[in-house]
């Protein structure tokens, strides 16, 4: 079974539609890299995966864990909340720009969610944040408020806090669309760790090289639909399609 499992998703803005049913499905494990041009649709399926968007057709599922349904009708019916707060639980999101809270330490912002959101106990939160700030290279950095800190620091408390969570599987919105190319390659290298751990990730990108390098599939997303997908370097040294072959040659140039 997936772990997340979108089907024949639509979604549209006033009258533009953005999402053309698209269906992806992510098996435990896998790293999965969305790549494509801006405004092919990329943010706006993450964000209606991590139910920051809804979908107006199509059903969504973690596991067992129905999110949303597809009606008769032909729209999309989104589970009670309680059942939402289960879906949710299920992944972990970092975003571009890191949302960390200002005014938390580095530890407050990796403890904050599983006290007040899992209501799990301190002493197992505070032992599990230390860890994970060791694992992403910065230890000494605990009691450092956001400010203190680089892009690429920044990021890996991020990184950190959605793990903190034990998700299912974590979702990457461009995470290094902020930072320089040296502290890029710091936060790759986190990413590149967990792969090799068998994290299930979802990463939308614009670093080719890294999605050749660490993604198991690429998918190609332009106009709302997925244009091509396959292995990771099937797609991006022998893509299929006219489309992705312009896509690419543009990357490069």
């Amino acid at each position: 079974m997936s772990v997340v499992s979108i089907q024949d998703a639509r979604k549209a803005f006033g009258g533009t539609e953005v999402l053309r049913g698209i269906t992806l499905e992510v098996p435990r494990g896998e790293v999965v890299a969305i790549i494509g041009p801006s405004g092919g649709g990329k943010s706006t399926l993450l964000r209606c995966m991590t139910l920051l968007e809804r979908l107006d057709g199509g059903s969504l599922s973690y596991g067992e864990v129905i999110a949303a349904e597809q009606g008769a009708d032909g729209r999309t019916h989104y589970a009670k909340p309680d059942v939402l707060k289960q879906a949710r639980g299920c992944f972990g999101l970092v975003f571009q720009n890191y949302n960390l809270f200002p005014h938390y330490t580095v530890l407050k912002n990796i403890m904050d969610a599983p006290l007040r959101v899992q209501k799990r106990p301190r002493a197992e939160v505070e032992a599990q944040a230390r860890e994970l700030i060791a694992k992403m290279g910065l230890a000494g950095c605990e009691d450092k408020v956001p400010c203190q800190l680089s892009g690429g620091q920044q990021q890996r408390v991020s990184i950190a806090r959605a793990l903190a969570l034990n998700p299912e599987v974590l979702f990457f919105d461009e995470p290094t669309s902020a930072l320089d190319p040296e502290l890029t390659g710091e936060v790759l290298r986190v990413i590149k760790a967990l792969a090799a751990e068998q994290m299930t990730m979802v990463v939308v990108t614009h670093e080719m090289g890294f999605a050749r390098e660490v993604a198991d599939r690429v998918v190609f997303m332009d106009g709302g639909v997925i244009v091509e997908e396959g292995p990771a370097a099937q797609v991006i040294d022998t893509p299929r399609e006219q489309r992705t072959r312009e896509f690419l040659a543009r990357m490069d140039g």
